[in-house]
């Protein structure tokens, strides 16, 4: 799980490169899967009886097995890239959420919350009777930016885990 100024430092493009590494390579395990099947077909021309019959039906295994591999290659490339996409959109958000917050006075804390920052202060203290009022506004503020960010924080760990989710189910082959 990230921590939140890894997310806001994160890459989320190697997800998608990564995806279509993978497809690229599904690719090749059907260029492969077609090759020996064309080599196996190819021997019938030449070699007959129990052996090829049991060649052939071994050549049915290769054939379901790569199959499988090929789906759950393509099946982890669309989602490493779509979560991949998601996820950018999501750091790009998180980080505009808190530039924003920044931007308007507010410090942003590694937790990820926010707290007044020092010209807020300034304002609340020379605001006289009306500091009680411009305080609760600001405080309002950074309950809404700690908000956001949490929740944005949040869904990125998400898609973080449902790519290494994909990950690992690629690799586990």
């Amino acid at each position: 799980m990230p921590t939140f100024q890894q997310a806001l430092d994160a890459d989320p493009s190697k997800f998608i490169t990564f995806g279509a590494s993978l497809m690229t390579t599904a690719g090749s395990v059907t260029g492969l899967s077609a090759k020996y099947g064309q080599e196996i077909t190819g021997l019938a021309r030449s070699w007959q009886g129990d052996d090829y019959n049991g060649l052939m039906r071994w050549a049915g295994e290769v054939a379901v097995f790569n199959t499988q591999v090929e789906l759950v290659l393509m099946t982890a490339a669309a989602t490493l890239q779509a979560m991949g996409a998601g996820m950018m959109a999501a750091v790009q958000t998180l980080k505009i959420t808190k530039q924003s917050a920044e931007a308007v006075g507010y410090r942003v804390l590694p937790t990820p919350f926010v707290i007044l920052g020092p010209s807020q202060w300034s304002q609340v203290s020379s605001a006289g009777p009306g500091a009680p009022a411009v305080l609760a506004a600001y405080q309002a503020g950074a309950v809404a930016y700690t908000a956001a960010l949490i929740g944005q924080y949040a869904a990125i760990i998400a898609q973080d885990v449902a790519c290494s989710a994909a990950v690992r189910a690629a690799v586990a082959l």
